[in-house]
This record gives structure tokens, C-alpha cells and sequence, in this order.
């Protein structure tokens, strides 16, 4: 009888449902899609009725459920997009881990370095006291041949170690005097088989004395993918390399190289095999519990510290590290961002973490003491997902706490009672470390737990992801320095941020990847034991990416992005997004509280299609920047205010048409700004309506404000600078940007170059409405008045007039008059234009300063007006009167 049961011929089987799942990443439309999708799951259920074993009828089982899922969310789905266009939930090209670790190469940047490029790759070569030049090829074999009379290679300066360390520290000492530690001797067979590069069975690494809980997380999850069956990315690093059996090999002199990713490039790290010696049970470097003569984890975290400064190293994260160690592209995704929805996020990796593409770890945030203890989870801390399981509707994570002595997560797997536990949990090779999930026959090691997905959200701040480099096809990189001690932005304005365009004229799925460059600002390497700050104390700050729909011209203002990133502490951040074909996005670099210093990064898109990566183009062809300052004198408030017209003002000339931009900025804290241009034939506006006003930025905004105008005509015009409350002083700065050529200069002030006379208060008692003074002058002078009221009530002030006549009544000539002679209730009061007055005409007939308000009459309340008169040289004015008109 012949066996028709396709897990006898399992190749066939999970070839054709391979080829199906493909289909459904790669259907161009969604019955494409569903149909695909229908095909797999009529393969699991054909499968389902030759009645498999248990084990495989709960594969088949949960391989079914999932296509189910994914059925209806294709037929729920609106505008169909194909699913190989999202990096995050796609098979591998080549279909299968093996194929794509040998069919798939990792992308490599193709644009030529500029000078300054190539210059910031070998400033990153130098790192507290040590140089890491960039990779060039593999060593020869010879560079660890340990020649007659040679002494084993000495690697120096030797690394720091924190206060703590140095009071166990027993010197550096060769792998076969620390292998295995003393703790662990009894427990190993053939303990004086001496250091091995091969485990003889699970590896299990743990931390003891060396806080960098990031660094052995991150050789758990590399070493977990390669327990799963795919390629040894974390062990293949180091050279001498044994190519025929896959495995690091033992180096005769005692030299290790070691190809290491950081500050832009591939980098060569040079080590010796001497490891810090306890003389205590601890131990002051990485242990496979299980191996603990395995020696290459142990040279691994040495190669990765001294790029860090030292054994004394706090910790980064683990996305941060894997990055490092592999290349592997590091993506962090918080937990408690609102935008994350559980189950998409899970989709999105399981498949990918499957199939070796994806390494998982995860960071928890601050915890109290007290929610420690209760939860079995360590603050601040990173743990390693070393495997992802589905059974049934539940989602899993097989989570390990690198410490030596570590605690295990004490909750419970959600909806889980004692019997379901049993149950779901066989084939995990553990349950829960709850006492209510009891373990089964085959235990897991310590520190490891079974932990489901809401749990994971409710207990974790961040899960770190690392993709393969090898599922992207194309790759772009820019180096470039961002001198923050020059000049620093306000947050929110973009005009000095480093922008470059990303264009691909086939559009489709773009990563962003932004690295900062580690820098060297730890202490002197020759004070061994000085206690190293951490990187919070002396790399702070913060990085973001922002992607803008602007065809990859410069963008002044972060208001608008298309997407934007969060704002992260560690070197990387990554920026997912969709490029439109042909046209060009604009991504702009963020940062918050950085050091006022020089800083190199480096700016990567990775992608499907051929894409470019080019600085951001300038719009405008003239750029001109000014310095200015509100003052006393020139911090006028807002529109509505009465001393408006001494804010800062600057005169623009237009030979003909342009655009124009104009962008206010100050660092001044909290300052709210606004931009004006109006008709002012380029000369200093002392009243504004709504019909001189050309444009403005808008509301008023903190730190700066932006006023783009088209196709403004050929003219002279006048920008007013002002803060939303008078009496705001702080220094800022105006970039005027145009298509065309334009002359701008700054507006002296109304009363600049002239005396300033204040007469008496000008009081209109009750029913009167009709004030005069008379002025007198001994030299001819050129003469401007301005009034204004002094209460600050609005229905206290009735509209004025202000006129300088020659003579009175009948015969009188008006030499002067405010508002063409109309009455003017404006805030900021009324004023006239120069005049000129001659010493004669104030002994013929004399010269009048003359205020009328409008309505007065009839009232019987009292109010003052204040009068300035700006003259060349000085006026005297008498006392006011009311005498006939």
C-alpha cells in the first residue's frame, strides 16, 4: 500500500506551499492575492485529511489558522498594494533560508565619496586611543602564524575596567589559564581540554560582573538564529575562520581580526586572546554555561568593547550592538506608541524571524524596585528572543535574561490555566516560569521564559529589530558632519539641518537608516582605572528622520512631514516609507539637545529598486541672512498692540517678480515670532491695514516663523519682525530667500537721527474735543508728530486727528494732517508726514500742534493723549489751549 501522507515526501510538500505563500507576497492584485492564498490553504487541508501524526497535524494546524487570517484580511483589504513592497513581511527572494543566504547578496552602495566623505570614514577611524581602519579585504592566513622566537601577539593599551571590576581583576591572562572559569570546572569532563571554538551542544551565554546585558543579548539572539539552522552570522566575523567546517578557529600567535560595522563602513578590529582574570567565582567576561571552554563568544565581546571604550562599558542596546556585529539594519519600535497595533506587528516579523531574517531583542524601561520583584524583570535591561511560536490563537516569544544569575518573568501566558499550560506548551520545550505554567520533561535553562505577545507590550518598552541586508536589492550611503558649535536651530526649524533628496524613478518601499558616529570623549586611556562615565554623560541627545512630499528641495519648517520618526537616544534610527515613482522625497535630520560640537553621520537608503541619494536642492537661487535683535526699544508685540511699529523692519527691493521665502528664527527660549510684508514703498510702517498686508506666516510660533509668497510682483516692500508680547527681548535672525535678485537692507528706527520732544500731556476734559499748542523753533527743521492714547482701555480711546496748521482761524494753512485728514481709531495712533517748519512762520501767525478726537464733545470723562514730535534739530511746544479752530 502505498503512503500518501505528504510529510513522507515533506521536500515535495513545503515546496509547493512555498511557492504558493510567494504568490501571495508577490500577487499585483488582490484576487491574485486570494487565490493564492485559497491554493495554500486547499494543500494544508488535503494534508489535514491523510491524517498526519499529532505533531505534524498541530503544524499543519497552525500553519492553516494563519492562512485563514491572512485570507481574510486580503479580502478585507481596500486598494491592494502587493506585500513584497513591506521589507518587514516578505519571504526572502530566494524562498527559502538556505537560498537566500547563498543566492542573496547584501546590497553595496554605489556612489563615488566625495573628498570630505572619505575623510570623515578615517576620522571615524580613531576611537579612545585605538585605530579601526576601514575593511579592505579578509586577512591571509600568515597574520596568524606564530613564527620561531616570535612571543604571542600583545594587544595594547590594554582596555579599562570600572572600580568594580578592578577589585576582583586578576590580570589578563591566555583563554587556556581562564577556560573553563574555576566556577564552572567540576561541571565540564575534560576540563583541561583546553579553550574550543566548537560547542558541544546548546549554547547558553550569560553575563556575570560586565554590564553590557545589550552586548551578550545580542550574541544569544545571533547564536539562537543559528541554532535554528541558518548561517553562523555572529561566529563568522572572526578571522582565522575554518571555511570548510563553517567555524572560527584557534590562532596560533594569539591574534584575532575581527570585521566589525560602525562610523560608516565595515572596520577592521585587532585583538589579542587575553581575557580580564577574576579571583573570585565571578567572572568578567561573556560564559557559555553549557560550554564554558567555548571561547570565541568571549573574543567577540572583547573585539565589540574595545570599539566602546572598555570592560567598563554600561551598555547601549541591543539593536545598537547587533548592528555593530553584523550590519544587520536595526529598526526600534516602541511598545507604548499608540500607532502600534500588536498583531500587525507580529505578522510582520514572524515569518522573517523564520526564515533567519530578523533577530529580535527586546529592552525594558525604568521599573520601581517593587514592580521588579513582582514581575521577575530587570529595569532598563535588555533580553534576547531566542524563538517565536503560534499555537492556536496564541502568539509566544521564547525570551532569555543574558545574566548569569537572572530572574524569570513571573506572569502568566494570557488565558492560560493549568491544564491549558501542559498542553500548549509541549513541543516549546518549556512553559512559562510562572508556578501557574509548570515546565515539561524537557526544562529550559535559567533566565529563559515563554512570555505572549500582550504581555510582551505590557511588560517590554521596546522590541529591537535587526533585518538582513540581504533582502534589499539596492543601497545608497552619504557621510556627512553636522557642526552643531556653530550655530544651533530652534526646535522645529529645519533651514540648517542636514536634507537630502531619496528619489527612485520606480518608487516603492524606501529605509532610511540614520547612524551617528561613535565619538571619543572618554577619559584618557592612560588612567586604566579611572571609572569611565557613561555614554548618557558625555554622547547626549536625541535623533530623528523626517520625510517630506517636497521634490527633494530644502524644507525650512518640520510643520508638514509626510512621515516622521521618533525621537531616539541610541546612534540609529530608521524611517520606513513609500517613494512615489519618479519623484523625490526630501528627508531632513532632527536632533534634540545634542552637544554643541561636530558630529559625523552617516545617511543609508536601502530599497527594492535603483534609488538615488542626493543633497536637498535650495528652491531659491538668493539667500541673505541677517542678525537682528528686539530690544527696549524695538520689542514692539503684535499687531494689536500701540507700539507695533517699532519692531525690527527691513526694506526688500524686487527687480521683478520672484517667490520668496522668509524665514524668522530665534534661540531665544520661548519667544513666539511672526513675519509681515507689507506695502510700505519699502520705508518704515508705522500703521498696517488688511490691504497692506502682502503675506504673513500665520499664526505666531514658538522659535520661528515662515512666510512663503509666489509670484510676488517687482517692487519695494517692508518685512516686520515681531514677538507676540512687547517688551520680549532676544536675538534672531532673518533669511530672505528669492528667485530673484533682491536688495534688502534693515529700517533704522522712527526716531533715529532725530530729538525727541514730549510736551505735556494733551488732556481732553469733558466736552471738549479740540487741543492746541503752539511751537516754535530757531532753526529750520524737519518735522514728523505722533499721538498716541494712554489708556489701554479700547472704549476709552476715541479716533484722533493730528495737524500742524499755519495761522488760525479763517486764513489758516494746514501745513501737515494725520490720516489725509481723517479721524483714525487705531491702537497704535496717528501720526503725520515730515514737514518742514521755518523760524518766521512761528512769529507770523505762528504754528499750531493741533489734536482733535472725534465724539468727545458730549462726554463728560477725561482723557490723555500723548504727543512726540521727531524734529532734526530742537522745537519747543507751550501749553495746550483750546482756542478757536
Amino acid at each position: 500500500m502505498i503512503n500518501k501522507n505528504p510529510f513522507t515526501n515533506g521536500t515535495n510538500f513545503q515546496s509547493r506551499l512555498q511557492s504558493a505563500e510567494s504568490r501571495i507576497h508577490q500577487a499585483t492584485s488582490k484576487d491574485d492575492a486570494l487565490t493564492a492564498a485559497l491554493d495554500a490553504i486547499e494543500l494544508c487541508m488535503r494534508a489535514l485529511r491523510l491524517k498526519p501524526s499529532d505533531d505534524e497535524k498541530g503544524r499543519l494546524d497552525q500553519t492553516c489558522r494563519r492562512l485563514l487570517e491572512r485570507a481574510e484580511l486580503i479580502k478585507a483589504t481596500g486598494q491592494w498594494k502587493s506585500e513584497a513592497t513591506d521589507i518587514g513581511s516578505r519571504l526572502p527572494r530566494g524562498g527559502s533560508p538556505q537560498a537566500s543566504q547563498l543566492k542573496l547578496k547584501e546590497p553595496i552602495s554605489t556612489r563615488t565619496l566625495s573628498t570630505r566623505e572619505q575623510i570623515i570614514l578615517l576620522e571615524g577611524s580613531k576611537l579612545h586611543g585605538f585605530t579601526f581602519w576601514p575593511w579592505k579585504s579578509n586577512p591571509l592566513p600568515t597574520e596568524f602564524e606564530l613564527k620561531p622566537g616570535e612571543n604571542l601577539f600583545l594587544d595594547e593599551p590594554e582596555l579599562r575596567l570600572s572600580h568594580v571590576q578592578m577589585g576582583v581583576f586578576d590580570g589578563w591572562q591566555r583563554p587556556r589559564d581562564v577556560l573553563p572559569p574555576a566556577r564552572f570546572r567540576d561541571a565540564v569532563e575534560n576540563a583541561d581540554a583546553g579553550p574550543q571554538m566548537i560547542a558541544s551542544g546548546k549554547v547558553d551565554l550569560v553575563q556575570d560582573m560586565t554590564t553590557d546585558c545589550s552586548v551578550v543579548a545580542s550574541l544569544c539572539a545571533g547564536t539562537a538564529r543559528a541554532e535554528r539552522g541558518h548561517a553562523r552570522i555572529i561566529s563568522s566575523i572572526i578571522h582565522p575562520y575554518d571555511h570548510e567546517n563553517q567555524t572560527p578557529a584557534i590562532s596560533p600567535n594569539g591574534k584575532y581580526i575581527f570585521k566589525l560595522h560602525f562610523n560608516g563602513c565595515d572596520r577592521k578590529v585587532v585583538i589579542d586572546d587575553r581575557l580580564p582574570a577574576s579571583r573570585t567565582a565571578r567572572t568578567l567576561h561573556v560564559i557559555d554555561r553549557s560550554n564554558p571552554s567555548l571561547l570565541y563568544p568571549a573574543l567577540i565581546e572583547k573585539a565589540y568593547l574595545k570599539t566602546r571604550g572598555g570592560y567598563d562599558f554600561p551598555g547601549s542596546n541591543s539593536g545598537t550592538d547587533l548592528w555593530v556585529l553584523t550590519a544587520w539594519v536595526p529598526e526600534q519600535v516602541f511598545l507604548q506608541n499608540d500607532d502600534i497595533v500588536p498583531n500587525s506587528l507580529w505578522r510582520r516579523i514572524f515569518n522573517a524571524f523564520n526564515y533567519g531574517d530578523v533577530l529580535v531583542t527586546m529592552g525594558t524601561g525604568k521599573l520601581a524596585r517593587i514592580e521588579e520583584e513582582g514581575l521577575g524583570l530587570a529595569g532598563e535591561h535588555d533580553y534576547a528572543v531566542i524563538d517565536m511560536k503560534e499555537i492556536g490563537d496564541r502568539r509566544l516569544f521564547l525570551v532569555k535574561n543574558p545574566w548569569l544569575d537572572g530572574t524569570t518573568w513571573k506572569g502568566r501566558l494570557v488565558g492560560d490555566d493549568r491544564h491549558e499550560a501542559r498542553e500548549s506548551a509541549t513541543g516549546l520545550g518549556a512553559a512559562s516560569g510562572s508556578e501557574d505554567t509548570p515546565s515539561n520533561s524537557n526544562p529550559m535553562t535559567p533566565g529563559t521564559f515563554w512570555m505572549d505577545l500582550s504581555s510582551v507590550f505590557q511588560s517590554f518598552e521596546s522590541i529591537y529589530l535587526n533585518w538582513n541586508p540581504v533582502l534589499f536589492s539596492f543601497r545608497q550611503d552619504i557621510h556627512f558632519t553636522w557642526d552643531l558649535s556653530i550655530s544651533t536651530s530652534p526646535e522645529g526649524c529645519f533651514r540648517q539641518n542636514p536634507q537630502y533628496a531619496v528619489k527612485s524613478s520606480n518608487g516603492g518601499t524606501a529605509w532610511v537608516l540614520l547612524s551617528k558616529h561613535f565619538q571619543d570623549k572618554s577619559p584618557k586611556m592612560a588612567d586604566k582605572t579611572a571609572e569611565c562615565p557613561k555614554p548618557e554623560a558625555f554622547e547626549p541627545g536625541f535623533i530623528s528622520l523626517y520625510a517630506f512630499d517636497n521634490g527633494g528641495k530644502l524644507v525650512y519648517l518640520s510643520d508638514g512631514a509626510l512621515v516622521c520618526g521618533p525621537y531616539v537616544d541610541s546612534p540609529n534610527t530608521l524611517l520606513r516609507t513609500e517613494l512615489p515613482p519618479g519623484s523625490a522625497y526630501t528627508i531632513v535630520v532632527s536632533q534634540q539637545a545634542l552637544a554643541h560640537s561636530s558630529h559625523n553621520f552617516t545617511l543609508s537608503v536601502l530599497s527594492l529598486k535603483p534609488v538615488d541619494l542626493t543633497p536637498a536642492s535650495e528652491e531659491y537661487g538668493h539667500c541673505t541672512t541677517y542678525d537682528g535683535a528686539w530690544t527696549f526699544s524695538t520689542s514692539g508685540g503684535n499687531a494689536s498692540c500701540s507700539t507695533y511699529q517699532t519692531n525690527p523692519q527691513f526694506s526688500i527691493k524686487l527687480s521683478k517678480g520672484a517667490d520668496i521665502a522668509l524665514l524668522l528664527e530665534t534661540t531665544a527660549e520661548g519667544l513666539a515670532v511672526h513675519i509681515k510684508l507689507v506695502w510700505a514703498n519699502g520705508k518704515r510702517a508705522t500703521g498696517v491695514t488688511a490691504r497692506d498686508i502682502v503675506g504673513d506666516s500665520g499664526e505666531y510660533r514658538r522659535g520661528c516663523a515662515l512666510a512663503e509668497l509666489r509670484d510676488i510682483d517687482a517692487g519695494t516692500y517692508t518685512i516686520i519682525c515681531s514677538t507676540f508680547e512687547p517688551g520680549q527681548l532676544g536675538k534672531f535672525k532673518l533669511h530672505v530667500s528669492t528667485t530673484a535678485a533682491c536688495l534688502v537692507k534693515p529700517l533704522p528706527l522712527e526716531e533715529a537721527g532725530r530729538l525727541v520732544t514730549r510736551p505735556p500731556l494733551a488732556t481732553f476734559s469733558a466736552g471738549v474735543d479740540r487741543l492746541l499748542a503752539p511751537l516754535t523753533t530757531h532753526r529750520i527743521t524737519r518735522l514728523r508728530m505722533l499721538a498716541t492714547h494712554c489708556s489701554t482701555q479700547p472704549g476709552a480711546r476715541l479716533p484722533l486727528k493730528l495737524a500742524l496748521e499755519y495761522g488760525q482761524g479763517p486764513n489758516k494753512q494746514i501745513l501737515t494732517v494725520s490720516c489725509n485728514d481723517e479721524f483714525s481709531g487705531d491702537h497704535a495712533g496717528v501720526r503725520t508726514q515730515d514737514v518742514d517748519v521755518l523760524p518766521r512762520m512761528c512769529e507770523a501767525g505762528g504754528i499750531w500742534v493741533v489734536l482733535e478726537r472725534m465724539g468727545g464733545s458730549g462726554l463728560k470723562s477725561v482723557e490723555g493723549v500723548l504727543i512726540e514730535l521727531l524734529s532734526e534739530f530742537p522745537v519747543e511746544v507751550g501749553s495746550w489751549g483750546t482756542g478757536a479752530g
